[in-house]
């Protein structure tokens, strides 16, 4: 089965056509010669045009194919997106996470898989969800837990990491936060903490989005191959 992969700057990419390529499958240049076009997450939507059935991250459309929502590549590409968070923490503090006082906004997969990291590094975590299942798991965990209005309680948190893809932390939130807290935006598109007025109380925002492409391609680009072959294995019509 051939596969054209046109854009290869996602890092992942270059790695997941290796890994397609030792399982079977040919990279081809030409995409009429292809059976589906390779891409990355949020590609160029100019590429989504084709004719050839398409594998890409964040996408939808006829015929075509998102990986990001294989729950087996959620699970993969949520640890590493918590490993890539931990890293980028450590790099941009002046503190050490050793007993430090961390808040995780979102109790999804990588909001878990990030308190399962951290828990080696401190206790002292709480976490912020919605449900009181959430909560509930959050204190089994040795977590303490809150809801989004506690929010705006003053807190002298060290580190910060979002996950939730809706407004979280506006003013009233960011002005209850320590000046020398450090902020990590993860969620998806558009985010849940505004960076204008992040910039304004100046606050230290670092972007934490596409970790997994950054830190560790290889690993995420295998886990993008497994999704697609997957994927096909399942539903083989998909390349019809």
């Amino acid at each position: 089965m051939n596969f054209c992969a046109p854009d290869l700057s996602d890092k992942r990419i270059l790695f997941a056509c290796e890994y397609l390529c030792e399982n079977s499958f040919s990279l081809v240049r030409d995409i009429d010669n292809c059976d589906f076009v390779l891409l990355g997450v949020n590609p160029d939507k100019s590429l989504l045009k084709c004719s050839k059935p398409v594998f890409a991250g964040n996408v939808s459309g006829n015929n075509i194919h998102d990986y990001t929502k294989n729950e087996v590549f959620a699970i993969k590409n949520a640890y590493l997106t918590a490993e890539g968070a931990l890293a980028l923490a450590i790099q941009n503090s002046s503190k050490s996470m050793i007993n430090s006082c961390v808040l995780i906004t979102g109790y999804g997969r990588i909001g878990k898989a990030l308190h399962g990291f951290i828990k080696a590094f401190t206790r002292d975590i709480t976490i912020c969800a919605r449900k009181e299942e959430a909560h509930e798991y959050a204190r089994q965990q040795g977590a303490k837990a809150i809801d989004f209005e506690e929010l705006k309680n003053k807190s002298n948190y060290d580190f910060i990491f979002n996950t939730v893809p809706h407004p979280v932390f506006n003013e009233a939130e960011l002005s209850a936060l320590s000046k020398d807290s450090l902020l990590i935006e993860l969620a998806s598109f558009t985010g849940g903490i505004d960076k204008h007025f992040a910039k304004a109380l100046n606050l230290n925002l670092i972007n934490g989005k596409g970790l997994p492409s950054l830190y560790s391609p290889k690993s995420a680009g295998i886990a993008v191959g497994e999704a697609v072959i997957t994927m096909i294995k399942t539903n083989p019509e998909v390349i019809i």
